[in-house]
């Protein structure tokens, strides 16, 4: 693991540039196999979450697995919804623990900025609380907006190290992206991309298509790979990606341990194809749709 590429956050804590997810294909289900077949795929990094409700399962993996605590990177997310008000933060991520049968995990984040009817500036101070007492090393948002973001740092003692949001070429350019960028490296917030492969799945056939090949046959790449690639360099995070797949599991692991990084132009270039068109797969309803 010491040789696996990461980046490092605004506490000093340093992470994996690409992880694992246990969400989307595997929401509500049993993630056991999948993350074992992750792990020995070269994964060194796992995305979970309380709304998954799939956290036992890996647990289950990692003791499979039978490697070191210390060799894997494990975040969670706390809420079980866009709106409801949910259990305290500290009794869930005690939990989720127990679940994964360790006593801490390497982020923590809160999962929506509308998880529950309390302050944002109240949750954030238990997420301090449990930084400070070693519950989490790093503590973060996800799908928070550059306003909630904004409000946050008005109170924070200990700044949210990152925000997990969907990030692909196709997305990135909308305005209120755009907003949230520059939010973010005024505090030194890191983006961590979900969603990056959006346009080989979802929305084909699109501008992106041609460039992303070409660039894929100049690296010897996939154009899985080149995508991962360029969420997690131009948005100068990490990424989290899932697959059923075990090849594809350690095609995306060596996007990051194998393939040459993307040159600023190659970066440049694929950014300039993405605003040829808007999409967004998860959480629609979630900010203002308007296309910039």
């Amino acid at each position: 693991m010491t040789n696996f590429p990461t980046v490092t956050f605004n506490d000093g804590n340093k992470y994996p540039v690409v992880g694992f997810g246990t969400g989307s294909a595997l929401y509500q289900k049993d993630a056991e196999d999948l993350v074992v077949s992750a792990l020995e795929s070269g994964f060194v990094s796992l995305d979970t979450a309380e709304v998954y409700a799939n956290t036992k399962s890996v647990g289950d993996a990692l003791k499979k697995w039978g490697g070191k605590r210390e060799d894997v990177y494990i975040l969670t997310k706390w809420g079980k919804s866009q709106t409801d008000d949910v259990n305290e933060p500290r009794t869930v991520l005690e939990g989720l623990l127990k679940e994964l049968g360790t006593d801490y995990v390497d982020l923590y984040l809160i999962h929506f900025p509308k998880v529950s009817s309390r302050p944002i500036a109240e949750t954030w101070k238990v997420f301090e609380k449990i930084k400070r007492d070693g519950l989490a090393r790093s503590i973060g948002v996800s799908n928070f907006p550059s306003e909630k973001i904004e409000e946050l740092a008005e109170t924070w003692e200990i700044p949210a190290a990152v925000n997990q949001i969907e990030y692909s070429p196709y997305l990135y350019h909308h305005a209120q992206i755009e907003r949230l960028a520059a939010t973010q490296k005024k505090y030194d917030v890191k983006f961590q991309a979900y969603g990056p492969l959006s346009s080989l799945s979802r929305s084909t056939g699109g501008p992106l298509d041609p460039v992303v090949k070409k660039i894929a046959e100049k690296h010897g790449a996939t154009e899985a790979q080149v995508l991962l690639k360029w969420a997690q360099q131009y948005g100068g995070g990490t990424v989290v990606t899932t697959s059923r797949n075990v090849p594809r599991q350690k095609e995306y692991v060596e996007a990051f341990t194998k393939i040459a990084p993307l040159t600023d132009a190659e970066l440049q270039e694929i950014a300039e194809a993405g605003k040829g068109r808007f999409f967004r797969q998860f959480l629609q309803n979630l900010w203002d749709e308007a296309k910039p």
